[in-house]
């Protein structure tokens, strides 16, 4: 599969990711997104992601992560591939474009992720990422 490599610290990027601007951003693209989709399942997965994003804002994100692990690392993936897509600032540095085998690495930046739309992450060691995107924005 080929990816996007960065070189990233955990604990800023997930801050910078989970940070109410970065969260206000997002929600607000997904809101100008939805009403030209027509793509029914990603509209329901973009419907979710901001639903995920308002329980973070809401609750905060360390709660969110406790009560749906699975849920708060899909968003942190959707939230990385919306940000780097559109330049957003964020606390990464970009490496290169690889082809590497991902079956068997843990997915997400928590290792919870199972969405399947959208994007996937997964932690290559402990300063490297790597994200693909499996809908590129502005595709049908």
């Amino acid at each position: 599969m080929k990816i996007t490599r960065y070189r990233f610290d955990p604990a800023t990027l997930v801050q910078a990711l989970t940070s109410d601007a970065l969260l206000d951003r997002y929600q607000a693209g997904i809101a100008d997104e939805l009403p030209s989709l027509a793509d029914p399942a990603m509209a329901k997965h973009l419907r979710r992601m901001s639903a995920l994003a308002a329980a973070a804002r809401a609750h905060g994100f360390a709660l969110l992560a406790r009560r749906d692990p699975a849920g708060a690392d899909g968003l942190l993936s959707d939230l990385l591939a919306t940000a780097t897509w559109h330049g957003w600032e964020l606390p990464l540095a970009h490496l290169d474009d690889v082809e590497i085998e991902t079956a068997g690495l843990p997915r997400g930046l928590l290792g919870h992720d199972s969405e399947a739309d959208g994007a996937g992450v997964w932690v290559l060691d402990p300063a490297t990422i790597g994200l693909a995107r499996w809908r590129i924005a502005g595709s049908t």
